[in-house]
């Protein structure tokens, strides 16, 4: 962040204390599990009989097999070493390898006949830590000491057939409960082309799965008891097909020159499914929709649709309320939950149709709860899990056109011409300092609830005080951030998204050889960054908090005084083709369910974007980049989608256009002194936020708004300084949430003036001045007065949402010199039959109305018009519905 206006200027004495950015090492420390970072590599060589013919090789004497631990600290304990053999796959399916006595170092020779004749030796070694004085000594299992290689082949071919092909990694064990999504099974595989190397041939991979551990073989041909599956170097197995209990996957790798062929058989990987503890919450695929309707009218059924996640059986409980809420309502009809119907089509969604007489006017609110019932679940209470439904509001009304002094017109939102971005969400940053408030589960429960402020997406920090990810974590925990792991939890359970950041990578990789910036990476350590990124996203997934994205750095084109790195656009290049998409096959989470992988992020700028384009241009490095993100404290108003659409275009896997991602991760706007603070969280401030808010969305057509920080004077919710009450909803809280509220997960759309219009004291607006004009003024001034109105589609078309505001001099004066939109009139796509909206205002100087339902939106006959009146100083979002 810039520190003229961001977050560093916290540390300053005339705030608070600044604290120490970090510790120093404990004597006694938690348990390192062992890892291995370099794998005993596998060979393949043609027999010694054909040693005279220059395009063969012969390794002389067998090669050395090594593995290695690096950067292994000698305070995480002692490594042993346990070398083991087999003879083929059948008998290491049967009895497992057969140690090698004496053979305990990190390396091993092994001892080969002259002539090997077409076969194939087997290896691997076990690496276990020995260290007894760990904090957690006592919960320390042989499990977590030791952990194997990789199985190391040394092959040899006869004359006239290809090389075997070299497997560097087999399909992976693993543990999954009952209908959890997983991983997908990966090998990799290559050729030595130092042989042949006029033709070393092509691979090919089929997969195969058994039920039982044991695969008889013919040779190098399976037999038919396996199961033939796909044909890839990854396999994604089908849910369905597993069962409780062990499952097996293994791999044929085939070289082929011409019509000859050799093949290695991979160790068959067990994937073990186990009961779960507990049923999972069900996810609503379709959600209930508001209902509009007139006096007289026949009301429609509500519908909604949901689906389990751990291959369970859905379903239903309708409730009926008096306001806009979930976490109250009496169940309508009482009765048991209604199934659907036993043999219907998965998507059959349930249908409720409410008892209400339409002969007069009213407002209703329903919801629905759909159960998911897992009989694998031994626990009886556990065996059910819910959720409910977004509300929905009913109204029954009469028609009410207005006279209006300024009309807009909402264009189809299926014409790509009318359609802008995706709205992935809203959020703040949860800062790990000490020097700044922490953030309780009480008041991450306060932004993220969707029945609260209904955020969506929430920053971390990456620390970087060690080499192991997980001993930096803890000692966070422990000291500052004691719900580090928790809010996280939090965020995911509503079903956001949570991306992490580093500052810096550890010291000793930097060269300044300390965290705080002046200092870049040390291209020699790419790798060892990038997989510490990659263990800090699996200890976040192994502690219940899986995190989304991950990025390779905060403002890496700021030299920072604090926790800092810089990177030039070169060099944030050369790592993404050196490292590759370092986070493959480290599970995440965001929208409410488990991705593939975590999405690697790019390095978050301080200002403009562009020092992403040297990656952006390069095809190989582009490819793995899945988020770009900026920060806006200098040029505001460059933005990749206006200046630079064609370089955030990829193909997707059907070969089609999408744009790739771009979240505004950090900004801060605060008075800037001790004096000023306290305006910070005031009425009258909130229009600068908006501005800001506006100006991401609206005008940058970023994906994401994340304000720097979460918890503060000048933030959404109130940190108990400069006037701010400790734990509660700030007015910019508010103002957020009516973007939070009506836009998330939709496509922001056009909106066009229709002909000449006035503002709310008669101010001329007309189209040629569009983009200049009082209403939606394109200025980056963060005390812009002028009315903003932007428009939004949801995914499926059904409903649009309508954020509009009328922002007042910061002094407070009404007279903003535009008198708001006064009545506006705003046509619509399509015929409204649901409508909703909410309202935040300042009524006098000592009160507000956040957040309050409004009801003042009227129709014409046709529901094609709605009619709004704002005045100057509100804030109004409506969604109309299809």
């Amino acid at each position: 962040m810039v520190l003229a206006v961001s977050c560093a200027l916290l540390a300053l004495t005339l705030v608070m204390a600044s604290c120490s950015m970090s510790g120093s090492e404990s004597a006694v420390k938690p348990f390192v599990k062992p890892y291995i970072s370099i794998q005993p590599q596998s060979y393949s060589y043609y027999n010694a009989a054909n040693a005279n013919n220059p395009n063969y090789v012969y390794p002389g004497t067998p090669p050395v097999l090594k593995v290695e631990s690096t950067e292994w600290k000698s305070g995480d304990g002692s490594l042993s070493y346990q070398w083991y053999t087999f003879k083929d796959v059948e008998e290491y399916c049967e009895q497992g390898g057969t140690k090698l006595d004496g053979q305990t170092a990190p390396t091993y020779t092994p001892t080969i006949p002259d002539t090997a004749d077409g076969k194939k030796y087997y290896y691997y070694v076990e690496v276990t830590n020995n260290k007894s004085d760990s904090l957690d000594a006592g919960s320390i299992t042989d499990e977590m000491r030791t952990i194997t290689s990789e199985v190391a082949v040394i092959a040899f071919s006869n004359p006239g057939r290809p090389l075997a092909p070299i497997v560097s990694k087999s399909p992976s064990n693993a543990r999954y409960a009952w209908g959890a999504a997983f991983n997908p099974l990966q090998l990799r595989a290559s050729i030595n082309d130092g042989a042949l190397k006029s033709n070393p041939g092509s691979i090919s991979y089929q997969w195969y799965s058994n039920k039982a551990k044991k695969v008889d073989f013919d040779s190098d041909a399976t037999t038919a008891e396996a199961v033939r599956m796909g044909n890839q170097a990854t396999l994604m197995p089908n849910v369905d097909d597993l069962d409780l209990g062990d499952n097996f996957y293994f791999a044929v790798v085939t070289n082929t020159i011409g019509n000859y062929t050799s093949q290695i058989i991979t160790i068959p990987a067990k994937i073990e499914i186990v009961p779960g503890k507990a049923a999972a919450a069900p996810r609503i695929i379709t959600q209930p929709k508001d209902k509009l309707y007139f006096i007289g009218d026949t009301l429609a059924p509500l519908t909604a649709l949901a689906e389990s996640l751990d291959r369970g059986k859905i379903s239903y409980q309708w409730y009926s309320n008096t306001l806009a809420a979930v976490n109250s309502g009496t169940p309508t009809p009482v009765g048991v939950p209604v199934e659907v119907p036993e043999g219907s089509p998965a998507d059959t969604p349930i249908q409720f149709t409410p008892s209400i007489d339409t002969s007069t006017a009213g407002t209703f609110f329903y919801f629905v709860k759909a159960i998911n019932t897992n009989p694998t679940i031994e626990d009886e209470i556990k065996r059910t899990a819910e959720i409910a439904s977004k509300p929905v509001k009913v109204t029954v009304t009469s028609p009410g056109a207005k006279t209006a002094n300024v009309s807009f017109t909402i264009p189809d939102p299926t014409k790509p011409a009318n359609r802008y971005q995706y709205i992935r969400g809203y959020g703040g940053m949860d800062v790990a300092w000490g020097n700044f408030p922490k953030t309780s589960q009480d008041d991450t429960r306060l932004m993220y609830d969707p029945e609260q402020l209904g955020y969506n997406m929430l920053r971390i920090m990456i620390k970087a005080d060690y080499l192991n990810p997980e001993e930096t974590i803890n000692e966070l925990i422990a000291k500052d951030r004691p719900d580090y792991y928790n809010n996280v939890k939090i965020v995911n359970g509503y079903g956001g998204y949570v991306a992490a950041s580093p500052w810096t990578p550890p010291k000793n990789w930097k060269s300044n050889n300390s965290i705080n910036g002046g200092g870049n990476l040390i291209p020699a350590y790419y790798k060892l960054f990038a997989t510490y990124l990659r263990n800090f996203a699996q200890v976040m997934y192994d502690n219940g908090a899986p995190i989304y994205c991950i990025s390779i750095s905060n403002e890496p084109n700021y030299v920072a005084g604090y926790d800092g790195c810089e990177w030039t656009p070169e060099e944030m290049r050369d790592f993404f083709l050196e490292v590759g998409h370092f986070t493959d096959g480290v599970r995440g989470w965001g929208g409410g369910k488990e991705t593939p992988y975590v999405l690697t992020m790019n390095g978050e700028s301080a200002n403009t974007p562009n020092i992403n384009l040297a990656a952006l241009q390069n095809p190989k490095s582009k490819a793995v980049i899945d988020v770009l993100a900026r920060h806006i404290y200098g040029s505001r108003t460059v933005s990749l989608w206006n200046q630079n659409k064609a370089l955030i275009t990829k193909k997707d896997a059907e070969g089609n256009d999408v744009m790739m991602e771009v979240w505004m991760t950090e900004h801060n706007i605060n008075s800037s002194n001790a004096t000023g603070y306290y305006n910070d969280s005031k009425w009258n401030y909130v229009w600068r936020y908006l501005n800001d808010v506006d100006l991401v969305i609206r005008i940058n057509n970023e994906n994401a708004f994340v304000w720097w920080a979460s918890k503060r004077f000048y933030s959404m919710v109130g940190d108990g300084q400069f006037g701010s009450p400790d734990g509660k909803a700030l007015p910019r809280g508010y103002a957020l949430s009516h973007y939070a509220r009506y836009t998330i997960d939709h496509t922001r759309i056009a909106v066009e003036l229709n002909g000449t219009g006035t503002t709310g004291n008669g101010t001329k607006v007309e189209n040629i001045d569009w983009t200049s004009s009082v209403i939606n003024n394109s200025s980056d001034n963060m005390d812009n007065p002028s009315p903003r109105i932007t428009a939004f589609a949801s995914a499926d078309g059904n409903s649009i949402s309508v954020v509009l505001f009328t922002p007042t001099n910061t002094s407070g004066s009404s007279d903003s010199g535009y008198g708001g939109f006064g009545t506006m009139e705003i046509n619509l796509p399509f015929e409204a039959k649901g409508v909703a909206a909410h309202r935040s205002r300042a009524i006098n100087a000592n009160t507000n109305e956040l957040f309050e339902p409004f009801e003042e939106v009227t129709f014409d006959t046709s529901k094609t018009k709605a009619y709004i009146t704002m005045p100057a100083g509100q804030i109004i979002s409506v969604r109309f519905t299809k």
